[in-house]
């Protein structure tokens, strides 16, 4: 049994919020967070985690309880086993009242990855491919590389009397169709694959030989270890460095995410062989960092880069893509000395819902009507799967990219099947995104003089302009401006500071995308004028993009 007083030092170490987030995506909402309850059918999330009462509790099933429960009631297993999963997490060592520990299955790979890293070291050839890639020998410990010699392995297990049924449903082991026991990775280079918090959980193989017959790369199988789809190779490295500074790189290789870290870009991770899943999501949120799609430009990468943005841009992720000149990968440009140049493209990432709007309509031919109308449905259909005032801000962009005019988006329609009756004398917003500006400023004086700096003129405003100048004029407040202070369709934050100015640089970058299509259209421009405009427009454009903000 595990001693009483181990249960309590495990309690004292499991963040709820990193145990809950490992399982399903969670939300910051104030000071708790908050998410659709994974134990009922809900709509509306009601399933809360506090991480001061290191607590969760649903207020519809009514379900709640600490991390230890939430493994229980999650995975459907009893508390011991829920507790050495909880322990695992945390590599956290479990004391037990009987003399002898038992092996964990994690434990058991370890043993297995340090088999495979003794094996590297006689491997000549594998060490000359590694040493040709520009693998240093400080990463071959620090990412536990190695390589699998069937006899060694067999003699390895023998030696230290392993399990191997365990070691078969891990993958280790495997059999063939006549019950003949074999090793899964012969001969092939070996990646660990750690779970988050830094054990073992599983391995990715490489076979080294050219035009083998075989698959490249293969990974572990699924056990109730290993999940490719929840598990990011790299993250446990850089785990640290991702909280601290906020971004996370996200490639499509080992070997991208081992050269990274030699040269200093030590928040990159990778898929492991699979595309980005909504399964990723939990991983990808810890921290709240920006993500930068760092992929190959080939077709194979677009296409992988075009899906992850399109599941990016629905959670409204900051970050990007970068998309790198074929044949180059990342960790080509590493061992190439590229570094400045990686350096300043992923300063410059697309973002991730201009990349998939341009996806959209890339290979559009805008001359058949036929083409312009699928692609003009799908771009509609993914901004609705945007908030409205997300929506707003990029109508202009997807207009001037379909050739068409801002009168044929529509707004969303409710989906509530039953929606309720709206008072019949209930007024029309006819700005979301303008009339919430004025209600910010027109409650908080502080915001106004903060917005007055970078909005040169009313006319900023196509909707409100009237409303901006009473207020610049610090004038009485007309009719407009009154219905707006008290609509409560208008949702505000407190503190309201942070959240004014995400809206402003929605509302600047606007403005500047409309400004750029509308240069096009100006009577009596020189071509010279034309092009200094389009220069200074572009320039505000981008510099909004990266969430500055910009004087119109």
């Amino acid at each position: 049994m595990i001693t009483q007083e181990s249960l309590e030092q495990l309690k004292q170490v499991a963040d709820i919020v990193e145990v809950v987030q490992s399982y399903i995506t969670l939300k910051k909402v104030g000071s708790n967070y908050q998410a659709i309850c994974p134990f009922h059918d809900e709509k509306t999330p009601s399933f809360i985690v506090s991480p001061q009462r290191n607590s969760f509790r649903c207020y519809g099933c009514s379900k709640g309880g600490n991390a230890f429960t939430f493994i229980m009631e999650y995975e459907k297993v009893d508390f011991p086993t829920a507790a050495q999963k909880l322990a695992g997490m945390f590599n956290f060592p479990l004391q037990f009242t009987h003399a002898k520990e038992p092996t964990t299955r994690t434990d058991l790979l370890e043993q297995i990855a340090q088999c495979y890293q003794a094996q590297l070291g006689k491997t000549p050839h594998a060490l000359e491919y590694l040493e040709q890639r520009g693998v240093s020998p400080q990463s071959l410990k620090d990412f536990s590389l190695g390589f699998c010699v069937p006899s060694s392995v067999f003699g390895y297990i023998q030696a230290h009397k392993l399990d191997t049924k365990t070691l078969l449903d891990l993958g280790v082991l495997g059999q063939d169709d006549q019950q003949k026991t074999f090793v899964r990775f012969a001969n092939r280079l070996m990646f660990a694959i750690h779970n988050p918090n830094g054990k073992i959980v599983g391995f990715g193989g490489r076979v080294l030989q050219e035009n083998a017959q075989v698959a490249k790369y293969i990974n572990s199988p699924q056990s109730a270890l290993f999940n490719k789809s929840k598990l990011l190779y790299g993250y446990f490295q850089a785990r640290q460095n991702i909280l601290k500074t906020k971004q996370l790189i996200l490639t499509e290789g080992y070997l991208d995410v081992i050269l990274l870290h030699q040269a200093g870009f030590n928040t990159a991770v990778a898929t492991l062989g699979t595309a980005l899943t909504p399964e990723h999501l939990p991983v990808l949120g810890r921290g709240e960092p920006s993500v930068i799609l760092l992929y190959d430009g080939d077709k194979a990468g677009r296409t992988a880069a075009f899906k992850a943005s399109q599941l990016l841009a629905k959670e409204l992720k900051s970050g990007g893509v970068v998309l790198l000149t074929p044949p180059l990968d990342p960790a080509d440009m590493v061992l190439q000395g590229q570094i400045e140049e990686l350096k300043t493209l992923l300063a410059r990432p697309i973002p991730f819902i201009e990349f998939v709007l341009q996806g959209l309509t890339k290979d559009c031919n805008l001359n058949d009507p036929l083409q312009k109308k699928q692609a003009f449905e799908q771009v509609q259909a993914f901004l609705h799967s945007l908030p409205p005032v997300v929506q707003e801000d990029y109508k202009p962009m997807a207009v001037s990219l379909l050739q068409t005019s801002l009168r044929f988006f529509s707004p969303q329609k409710p989906k509530s099947p039953n929606p309720k009756p709206q008072p019949l004398a209930q007024r029309p917003i006819s700005d979301p995104l303008e009339e919430l500006l004025i209600k910010y400023m027109a409650l908080y004086p502080e915001l106004l003089r903060q917005a007055k700096v970078y909005i040169s003129t009313p006319q900023v405003f196509k909707h409100c302009a009237h409303a901006f100048l009473l207020l610049c004029n610090a004038q009485p407040e007309d009719a407009q401006i009154a219905a707006i202070k008290l609509d409560e369709r208008l949702p505000m934050a407190t503190p309201p500071d942070k959240d004014f100015k995400a809206h402003l640089v929605l509302f600047i970058k606007r403005h500047c995308a409309a400004q750029l299509e509308q240069i096009n259209y100006l009577p009596g421009l020189e071509l010279s004028q034309r092009l200094e405009m389009l220069a200074l427009w572009r320039t505000k454009l981008h510099q909004s993009n990266q969430g500055e903000l910009v004087k119109v």
